[in-house]
């Protein structure tokens, strides 16, 4: 039938067909896949800076006694050290719950608005909160609420995984889908620890020939993330493609768009809902471990149900139907499990991967009266290292589960989860009292 891929949107695809796959099929399957990695290992990179934001932000404010970044509109004490550190807290927070939530509308995003605009729109609008990073940071007066609505908008990073492993899910043969997704997902995950090594680096110095603020330069951060997003972004607008039954039936770009910010515009309708729900119960949840873990549950439901309330109620009614037959799922058990299960692993990869700079930071950098800690270890030296291995153990994970199944894997490295876990919370507290809070780090 002669070559698919002559428009964007594909002609047909047989990838189980060994004369097709030998043909077309794998040539154009890995070309969409070279595309859609650097895409994805920019979105996980975007989303998680905040880690790296933060506390860059907090070693500025330290090193210049309070004068960068004071942050007037929230209020506190120039002394209250404590409350500085809790309110720069709430950033990759923030970010994180955005990100979550846009899983949501990711989900339904492929069959409505096809792979190829997905990472193309995803990439693209993703250098708008780069550049307000850029242009927010460049000023020590930045205020605190500019980055509240900042942080998550780069919540877009957190929910192209949804869609990118949906998207490219279709390119290629079961008996190859595996190793795909491994690679789209192994390579896409080693973006937080891409963000970690490089960003503190990119922080200081004056590449871009901006002023330093308390010593950094933050705000390279969003120019550095600009740049590398546009470049990811025109081969996935120009040379990527995307199925024959998704997306426009006639191919149209521009309906495509449409499509797609009309739901991931209902998608920021409930990251608006959490953000603005998080800001706040700030006060109310403070001092209390019990409710700050307690919130985030709590805030992360509310999230999704309102953004599957204004799918159901404003988006068409090919969305309304793929959700009256996902709704099927929330009747079997098994769902529940594997939900509890990806929170526990998933959600502990990313979220310990966000919080383990300022981590580091507030629990090895200061010592128990509130002064700096001379003998802290190097965040920037340490913080990626997390994100890489739990990155880089993924195809170590499949191939043990090949070997052992899953079920197995799962429960012994549950069973490691918690044992570390726990004993990280102990060096935490033994640091936390001690003048020499060093001593504990690398146990910890």
């Amino acid at each position: 039938s002669g070559d698919p891929a002559k428009c964007k949107k594909l002609a047909y695809w047989k990838p189980e067909d060994p004369k097709f796959w030998a043909e077309w099929g794998k040539r154009i399957a890995w070309k969409n896949l070279l595309i859609s990695v650097p895409n994805l290992l920019l979105m996980f990179a975007t989303w998680i800076m905040w880690s790296i934001l933060v506390t860059t932000v907090q070693t500025a404010n330290d090193a210049s006694n309070g004068a960068a970044y004071p942050f007037a509109d929230l209020g506190l004490d120039p002394d209250d050290s404590t409350g500085y550190k809790s309110s720069l807290f709430m950033l990759p927070s923030i970010a994180g719950l955005a990100g979550a939530t846009l899983r949501v509308p990711n989900s339904f995003m492929v069959a409505s608005t096809g792979g190829q605009v997905t990472n193309a729109m995803n990439s693209t609008l993703a250098i708008l909160p780069m550049v307000g990073i850029a242009l927010a940071l460049a000023s020590t007066d930045c205020p605190f609420w500019l980055l509240c609505i900042l942080a998550p908008c780069c919540g877009f990073g957190g929910g192209a995984f949804a869609s990118s492993m949906s998207g490219i899910s279709f390119f290629f043969p079961k008996r190859d889908q595996g190793m795909a997704l491994g690679l789209n997902a192994g390579i896409g995950n080693l973006g937080v620890s891409v963000t970690q090594l490089v960003l503190p680096v990119v922080c200081s110095s004056g590449i871009f020939g901006a002023e330093s603020v308390g010593g950094k330069y933050v705000m390279n951060a969003g120019w550095f993330y600009a740049i590398l997003l546009a470049m990811a972004a025109a081969p996935a607008w120009f040379l990527m493609n995307y199925m024959p039954n998704h997306g426009s039936p006639t191919g149209s770009l521009l309906a495509n768009v449409v499509a797609y910010l009309r739901l991931e515009g209902l998608g920021f309708v409930g990251v608006i809902c959490g953000t603005g729900l998080f800001v706040l119960s700030t006060p109310l949840v403070a001092g209390s471990p019990v409710l700050i873990i307690l919130r985030i549950f709590v805030l992360a439901i509310i999230a999704c149900l309102v953004t599957l309330a204004s799918m159901w109620f404003l988006s068409s009614s090919e969305i309304k139907a793929k959700l009256r037959v996902q709704a099927e799922i929330f009747s079997d058990k098994h769902t529940w499990l594997m939900t509890w299960l990806y929170i526990m692993t998933f959600g502990s990869f990313i979220g310990y991967s966000s919080a383990f700079p300022k981590l580091i930071k507030d629990v090895f950098g200061y010592l128990p009266d509130g002064s700096e800690n001379p003998n802290a270890p190097s965040v920037a030296a340490y913080a990626w290292m997390g994100a890489c291995v739990g990155s880089l153990a993924r195809p170590v994970g499949g191939w043990l589960s090949d070997k052992w199944t899953g079920a197995t894997v799962t429960h012994w490295g549950t069973v490691i989860e918690v044992v570390a876990t726990v004993a990280v919370g102990i060096f935490v507290r033994l640091a936390q009292a001690s003048s020499t809070p060093e001593q504990y780090f690398y146990p910890f």
